[in-house]
Parts: C-alpha cells; structure tokens; sequence
C-alpha cells in the first residue's frame, strides 16, 4: 500500500492554474486532507476549499490585498475564512462558464473541471484567488527550509511521524497516523504557527 504524500500549501496551490482539475474539500486545514473525517469522507460543513494532498490555510485574518489585488491569506486565517475567501474564486469561475453544481442544502460550490479548458475563466477570476501566506512561500521566505524543517520536526514530536522531502514540497508518513482527522488538523496548524511565524 502506497503511503500518502502530503504537500504544504504553498506547493500544493501553486500550480492551480497548470494542473488539470479543480475540485472541493470542505476545509483548507491539515495535512490529512483537512475536511475529511477519520473514514477519509468528505464532510459537507458549507465551506470549500481546493481539492491538494493538503490545504493547509493558517487561521484568522486576511490581509486586505496581495500582488495583483488578490485576497493574501495569513498564517493566522481562520479555515472558516479562508474557505469563504475560495468560494468566492469558485463561484466566479461558474459565473464564468465552469461547471459546478451545489448539493441539496449546501451552499459550498462543487467546481470539478479541466481548468486548463476554460483560460478565460481563470484569467476573469485570477484576481480573486486567495494568495497563500508569504512565511510558507519559498520565493517570498528567504528562511523556508528552515522553516519546513522545523515544523517537520514539530509534527514528528507531536506524534505524527513523517520524513520531509528535501526540496520541502512537502512530506510522507512514515507509519500508519494513529490520530484522528481533527487530532491532525490541530497538530499541523500548531506546528505551521510555530515553524512559520
């Protein structure tokens, strides 16, 4: 059984206007894919992220632009915000032409496309695509790897044992997590706040 990957944030949205599909979880938290509970099933709490091996998203504020006008989420962002900030880059890509449905009773839109299909939704949107803290960029973040090492070692502490990947992309366990999906979720934002602020 292969042993799952999981990206930093950073790295993992990077490249959102590249990859091929967009799709929601309902939490931009953890490097267990945030949202999901213990059985690994999507949660529908009403708030949406980008589909990535993880979405890690900080927690309380946001500052009020970044480059190009885009939302610049900070480590201190809450999920619940950064989720809202998402949605609105989702619901403009619909607006402009990409499928997306909502469940019954949800107001999270599912946005599952080949982004790469509609350029001029993406290029309409792009300004309201939520920019990830500076601290986990490592064009912005003179010290990342530093920083990345130390929230490895963080987590590996806190009982979630994972080997970090050299080029700091990311990292794979290393055995079985014996935590829950939210013991997860708590464990990552503590040890992002320490490492990266």
């Amino acid at each position: 059984m292969a042993i799952p990957t999981h990206r930093t944030r950073s790295a993992g949205l990077a490249g959102l206007g590249a990859t091929a599909a967009l799709s929601l979880l309902v939490a931009c938290g953890g490097g267990s894919g945030g949202g999901q509970d213990t059985a690994g099933k999507d949660k529908d709490n009403g708030v949406a992220s980008i589909n990535s091996p993880s979405a890690r998203a900080g927690a309380a504020s946001v500052s009020a632009t970044g480059e190009s006008g885009r939302p610049q989420l900070r480590l201190d962002t809450s999920k619940k915000e950064a989720a809202r900030l998402t949605q609105i880059f989702f619901d403009c890509l619909h607006e402009h032409g990409v499928p997306g449905e909502r469940k019954p009773g949800s107001t999270k839109l599912s946005v599952s496309a080949d982004i790469r299909k509609y350029p001029a939704a993406y290029k309409a949107c792009t300004s309201k695509w939520p920019l990830q803290p500076p601290e986990e960029d490592p064009a912005k973040n003179p010290h990342y790897l530093d920083d990345f090492q130390t929230y490895i070692k963080c987590l590996n502490h806190g009982g979630l044992k994972v080997k970090g990947l050299s080029d700091g992309s990311g990292w794979t366990y290393e055995s079985t997590p014996t935590q829950t999906g939210s013991q997860i979720d708590t464990l990552d934002r503590a040890c992002t706040l320490k490492a990266y602020s």
